[in-house]
């Protein structure tokens, strides 16, 4: 009889069996790593003692002298105990049904076992003072995106920034792909079942070869020659030493080169420095490797033949021979235009050298090896191979003198058409050569990369805190700013996981809500208002937007929510700047051959998701889905173009143009709230741009609105997500509250979807009660302790063939699963309730509950038990398991915005016509708090005191000061005068 288990079914775990078999060695509570003896599940091997939950017996295991200690009797247990020194190592056995045993460990064992576990508390490695991840090469990983890297370029001043930033992804090996424009590969992605792969293993790695044996290799720390291996990630760039038992330190430098004038579009830098210690001159042979992304990827899910047989072989060489670049040429049109290349760079002491020796074969330089041990790699071939694919090795000889630093520069990357620049049959001998010539100065990759730093120093200037701890300092200052920044021009398209072809989403425009700050604030409101207009083209005339886009749209219309996020983004950016005169500026209408100004794009996005397409209880419909991907509840949904030709013909037949599209479609109470906001921002634009009747007649549309949204969605205990208008004898007439008949809980009464209560906070349309009702709600249906769930168990089956809920198991990503990008929206919508009600015990709640959010979402939590939630501790991911509080990931997601926008409503920074009205939220148990702002020329340092306790502006208890004067209107004035003020709060005992 057969029978078969799963993952999630209860059963007991081998830490439970340990517990029970050494009950009087373990204490309640202790840390236990412990893995079964063999698949019937009744013994386990375990160790106890740790100071936090490690893989420590896995790593155990992998020593020989310890695996020979375990007993071979099906049934029994060994439990190894550390005292809290990790200087003496016990092992007891207990055989089923007998009495435990305790087991001598031999000397040379325990001394071997004991140095893995002193320094296993390190394994996960440290955050430095900069923010830096710090980490051991040779210790575990806990899980696919911990020990990762993103790395962006700089074209900030140069044609289409938001499509032609490159963009890289490393791991802690130096591995990863590289990507330019859109989603084009230079160094080729890997398409693999395993989250680690991100890369072809090959790219960015090295050979070291002394009279004809390989003495290193940059992916392999653990080799026996290597004496440490440390990486440190920081902000864009990497870093990774390593030490050999034979007196080389090598250091990599892995960053993005800013962009130049006349160089290709996009090229990723290594610098390679090789120090030796010895007292010996040595000659060593460099092999360094990759593998270019292909011109065609869709093949590589159907035809990798096609995607090897449209290239060639190909090398750019100087007039000596020497290779100036391998660059692979592609036969069809399109891939013309986009011309990969490597190029190698040797400082040698009698000046800059180029390699004259390269292989463009990935077999002839395997071999009969592996790609650790390449046979190929003593002598490469010089031969163009007529196919692909786009391997490519260059060789070069080293002279490092005892004592001495040789560098050398690895410089991959892109010439395209898509930079702007003059096309034509030399491009890339003339930019190629141009970065050759540039880079045959050593100064010259370490000028890029301090300028490279200089930038994301300067970016980052915007928001600087100053508390008591330093780790959220750290964060704030120096990695949430510029994970929002990496965000702002790659969207969710690249990075360790995120690795296929989607496009910039319109509603990831969210980034740029928290990105304008700090471009802004380092004097660039122009690219801002360049971006804005960007997402603004993306806009059809009737008021519905590209889903998606790169160098053009797709998916007009799809999703309901898209254009809704434009209006908040303008919002922002005129109180930001004042810059009035941007509402005026012609922009393209998308689809068609005209254009409009910006305020008259807003109008229309108003009009279409108010007026037209809506539904029956007059709230915007849903279409395939709104900001909820997997919400698609309407099998025959019509997308933008589809709709409007209905409604045309409506019009036709008699129709007025406003009335309402005749359906029976679900609408979306979210996109009602975002409608709210959308509309109270324009009504705001409005009057400041002296247009007082728009102004009045958004304002009394914004109040049906509401009125409507009061009558229809509140359903007593919670707003609901979604209206049903299909159903005729009212099965099922709404989703998302008591009552709505689709609670996959037998203990519920109704699903709740998060972002219900978010929302209908920052929409203003939740009155005080409403509030308080839904918080007792969340807490009952949505709270772990791992955060907020996006939504309770919901049986969304019985009202949809494709759901959330038939995709993933419970708890993981839209089935329940803590995702983090609604938190910090749940967060906000907190901060904002706090500063708001009137009653302050209500207040008090909602501070202390944004706090709790946000203390779930910090990465560098991830530090305190880092194999458990294996999250990258400089990067927000994208959601957490809500059973186990895993980070799944992914890392790119709304969470690092809206973390940054949660940030700035508890810390009271909201951009008036009036100037900054300040208004923050401290956390209850803190006295003082400090920060800077830096608004163009000028800086405003900021500090805030108050006793311990809850503490608002609201209740006139504050005192504010500017410069030493009163502000009793208290609006800080933001002149661009370039001085440094002193802005102090202080709030009364």
């Amino acid at each position: 009889m057969l029978k078969f288990t799963t993952a999630r079914e209860a059963m007991a775990s081998a830490e439970e069996i340990l517990r029970q078999a050494f009950a009087d060695r373990i204490g309640p509570g202790a840390h236990i790593s412990a893995l079964f003896t063999d698949s019937e599940r009744r013994g386990a091997v375990g160790i106890a003692g740790l100071p936090l939950r490690l893989p420590a017996i896995q790593e155990l295991l992998k020593l020989p002298a310890v695996a020979a200690l375990l007993p071979g009797e099906a049934g029994a247990s060994a439990l190894f105990a550390v005292n809290e020194e990790a200087t003496e190592l016990s092992l007891y056995i207990r055989h089923a049904g007998r009495q435990e045993q305790t087991v001598d460990v031999p000397e040379a064992a325990a001394s071997v076992a004991l140095a893995h576990l002193q320094a296993a508390p390190g394994w996960a490695g440290a955050l430095n003072a900069e923010g830096e991840h710090v980490i051991d090469l040779r210790s575990p990983v806990p899980g696919p995106h911990f020990a990762v890297n993103l790395l962006m370029g700089n074209r900030l001043s140069f044609p289409h920034p938001l499509q032609t930033t490159p963009k890289s992804v490393v791991d802690r090996l130096g591995g990863g792909s590289f990507r330019s424009h859109a989603a084009t590969q230079v160094l080729a992605t890997r398409w693999d079942m395993r989250q680690e792969e991100n890369g072809f293993p090959a790219n960015r790695q090295f050979y070291l070869f002394e009279d004809g044996k390989q003495i290193f290799y940059s992916a392999d720390p653990g080799d026996e020659g290597m004496e440490s291996a440390v990486c440190r990630h920081s902000q864009n760039v990497t870093r990774i030493t390593c030490r050999t038992r034979c007196g080389l330190e090598i250091t990599r430098i892995i960053s993005i080169l800013p962009q130049y004038e006349g160089l290709p579009l996009a090229t990723e830098l290594q610098r390679i420095e090789i120090e030796n210690h010895g007292e010996a001159d040595r000659r060593l042979r460099i092999v360094y490797t990759g593998m270019f992304g292909s011109a065609a990827p869709g093949a590589l899910f159907e035809d990798v033949l096609y995607s090897n047989v449209i290239m060639q072989g190909g090398v750019l060489q100087d007039n000596t021979g020497a290779v100036a670049a391998i660059s692979p040429d592609y036969y069809p049109e399109g891939g013309r235009h986009d011309l990969r290349f490597h190029t190698m760079i040797v400082h040698g002491p009698e000046g800059p050298v180029l390699p004259r020796e390269y292989c463009v074969s990935y077999n002839e330089f395997v071999g009969t090896g592996s790609l650790h041990r390449p046979s190929g790699a003593l002598r490469l071939s010089n031969i163009l191979h007529r196919k692909g694919p786009g391997f490519f090795a260059v060789a070069g000889e080293i002279q490092a003198a005892a004592g001495t630093k040789t560098a050398v520069d690895q410089l991959t990357g892109l010439v395209s058409d898509k930079s702007g620049a003059l096309w034509n049959d030399t491009v890339l001998a003339d930019e190629v050569g141009a970065l050759v010539a540039r880079f045959s100065d050593p100064c010259a990759a370490e000028s890029a990369l301090a300028e490279s730093a200089g930038f994301v120093r300067d970016y980052s200037k915007f928001l600087q805190v100053f508390s008591d701890d330093k780790n959220f300092d750290v964060f704030v200052n120096r990695n949430l700013p510029f994970q929002v920044l990496y965000q702002s021009f790659v969207s969710r398209s690249f990075c360790q996981t995120q690795k296929g072809y989607r496009e910039i989403g319109f509603r990831e425009i969210q980034d740029l809500y928290a990105s304008m700050y700090y471009f802004v604030g380092m004097g660039r409101s122009a690219l801002v208002k360049s971006l804005l207009k960007e997402w603004t083209g993306m806009v059809f005339e009737l008021g519905y937007a590209y889903h998606n886009f790169f160098w053009a749209g797709k998916e007009p219309g799809k999703w309901s929510d898209d254009a809704l996020w434009l209006v908040q983004a303008v919002y922002r950016y005129v109180m930001l700047t004042g810059d009035l005169e941007f509402l005026d500026e012609s922009c393209p209408v998308a689809g068609q051959d005209s254009s409009r100004p910006v305020f008259e794009t807003l109008k229309a996005i108003i009009v279409y998701s108010g007026q037209i397409s809506i539904g029956r209880h007059g709230l915007p419909l849903l279409d395939f889905a709104d900001w909820n991907d997997c919400l698609k509840l309407d099998d025959t949904y019509l997308n933008g173009p589809a709709k409007e030709k209905l409604y045309r013909e409506q019009l036709q037949a008699g129709g007025v143009f406003g009335d309402s599209l005749d359906s029976d479609y679900s609408e979306s109470v979210m996109n009602a709230f975002l409608l709210k906001v959308a509309v109270d921002g324009l009504s705001a634009l409005a009057a400041r741009k002296g247009e007082q009747d728009d102004a009045d007649e958004l304002n009394r549309f914004g109040a049906k609105l509401r009125g409507r949204i009061q009558e229809h969605a509140w359903k007593g205990d919670f707003f609901a997500r979604v209206l049903f208008n299909r159903y005729p004898d009212g099965e099922y007439t709404y989703l998302g509250a008591a009552g709505d008949g689709l609670s996959a809980d037998p203990a519920s009464e109704g699903s709740y979807f998060l972002n219900s209560f978010s929302w209908s906070i920052l929409s203003g349309c939740a009155d005080e009660s409403q509030i308080s009702v839904m918080l007792d709600t969340m807490k009952s249906h949505l709270m772990t302790p791992f955060g907020l769930k996006l939504v309770s168990p919901v049986a969304l089956g019985r009202v949809s063939t494709h759901t959330a809920s038939d995709e993933y198991f419970p708890g993981d990503r839209e089935n329940g699963g803590v995702f983090k990008h609604a938190c910090m929206m749940a967060a906000a919508a907190m901060f904002k309730g706090a500063k708001e009600v009137s009653d302050s015990g209500l207040a008090a709640e909602l501070g202390r509950l944004g706090y709790w959010l946000l203390d779930r979402i910090m990465p560098f939590k991830t530090m305190e038990d880092p194999f458990a939630v294996c999250g990258n501790p400089r990067f927000c991911t994208q959601y957490n398991n809500s059973e186990t509080g895993e980070n799944i990931g992914p890392m790119l997601s709304g969470t690092s915005t809206w973390l940054t926008l949660s940030l700035m409503e508890a810390l009271g920074i909201e951009y008036t016509a009036q100037g900054i009205a300040l208004s923050p939220i401290l956390r209850e148990e803190q006295t003082e708090f400090s920060y800077t702002l830096k608004l163009g020329k000028s800086s405003y340092c900021i500090r805030i005191s108050k006793p311990e306790g809850f503490r608002r502006m609201h209740g006139g208890d504050a005192r504010l000061t500017l410069d030493g004067r009163a502000l009793e209107d208290r609006f800080i004035p933001t002149p661009d005068d370039g001085l440094t003020h002193e802005v102090e709060l202080r709030f009364e005992e």
